[in-house]
C-alpha cells in the first residue's frame, strides 16, 4: 500500500492517490488536469474505485467531469453534488459525515471540517462545506485526510491514527495581509500552529508518517514547515512536504 501526491497546492490544485497490493486505487480529491491523473496512476483508470470530495472548490474538483465520463464513483457532501449542478443518478453521491461506508477494501468514514468560500455579491465569506476522511484498510491501518480547514472539532486520538495527510498552508508570519484573500486564507486554511496543535493533540505510538499538503505558495516556509512539525511529531514519525511525485510507503507489514 502507497500514497503517491499527484498534485498539491491552490495554483496546482489537489490529488492524492492511495493504492493497494490489489491494485485498488482510491483518489483524494481530483483538483488537476485529467492527464495530471492518468499519468499519476501509471494509467491505471480501471483500477479507481472511487473518488473522495473534500468540497467543491475548482483546486479540488477540476477534472470531475471527465472522471464521472469514465464510469468512476465520487463521494462527498450533499451541498456540494448541489453547488456542482449533479442531476439525480449521475456518478456523484453525497454520503452522511460521522457514517462509515465500504468501497472495495476500503473503510472510508466523512467528517466535517470548518472552510470557507468568498460570495460575490455580499462581498463576505460565507461557510463551505467541507469533508475531511478517515481512510482504513488492512495494508495500511488508519490514515486522516485533512484540507482546507481552520480548526477540527474531533479528537482521533483513540483511533490509534498510523498516518496523516493534513494542510499545512501557512505560516502566520508570512501571510500579506493585504492580500486579496487574507480573510479566506486566516478562516478557510490550516496554519503552521493549527497544524502542530492538531498533531500533539491526536498523535499515540501508532503514528507513522505525516504528509504536509497545500501549502501556499506565497505565505509558507516548507523547510521551517517540516523542522517544526517533526519535534511535534517525534523522531520515529516519517514526516514529508508533499511533492507532486512523492510517494508514501503506508505498509504495515515490513515484507
Amino acid at each position: 500500500m502507497f500514497m503517491r501526491v499527484i498534485s498539491t497546492g491552490s495554483t496546482k490544485g489537489n490529488c492524492y492517490a492511495l493504492q493497494a497490493s490489489t491494485g485498488e486505487i482510491v483518489l483524494l480529491d481530483c483538483g488537476c488536469n485529467y492527464k495530471k491523473i492518468l499519468r499519476g496512476i501509471d494509467y491505471q483508470i480501471s483500477n479507481v474505485e472511487a473518488v473522495l470530495l473534500s468540497h467543491g472548490h475548482g483546486d479540488h474538483t477540476e477534472a470531475f467531469k471527465e472522471i464521472m465520463n469514465a464510469g468512476i464513483q465520487i463521494y462527498t457532501n450533499d451541498e456540494t453534488v448541489e453547488d456542482m449542478n449533479i442531476r439525480t443518478g449521475e456518478l456523484m453521491k453525497g454520503v452522511p459525515e460521522r457514517y462509515p461506508f465500504r468501497v472495495g477494501s476500503f473503510i472510508l468514514t466523512p467528517f466535517e471540517l470548518p472552510h470557507t468560500t468568498y460570495d460575490k455579491e455580499a462581498k463576505i465569506l460565507i461557510p463551505c462545506l467541507n469533508y475531511g476522511y478517515l481512510v482504513q484498510h488492512e495494508e495500511m491501518g488508519k490514515l486522516l485526510y485533512m484540507t482546507d480547514f481552520e480548526f477540527c472539532n474531533y479528537s482521533f486520538r483513540r483511533m490509534q491514527v498510523e498516518h496523516l495527510v493534513i494542510e499545512c498552508n501557512y505560516c502566520e508570519e508570512l501571510v500579506d495581509r493585504s492580500e486579496a484573500n487574507y480573510s479566506h486564507r486566516l478562516k478557510g486554511h490550516c496554519s503552521l500552529s493549527t497544524c502542530k496543535q492538531f498533531i500533539k493533540q491526536n498523535r499515540t505510538e501508532s503514528l507513522r508518517t505525516v504528509t504536509l499538503v497545500h501549502l501556499s505558495g506565497q505565505a509558507s516556509d516548507a523547510r521551517k514547515i517540516q523542522q517544526e512539525i517533526q519535534e511535534v511529531a517525534g523522531s520515529n514519525v516519517l514526516v514529508q512536504i508533499g511533492r507532486a511525485g512523492l510517494e508514501v510507503d503506508l505498509n504495515l507489514c515490513p515484507f
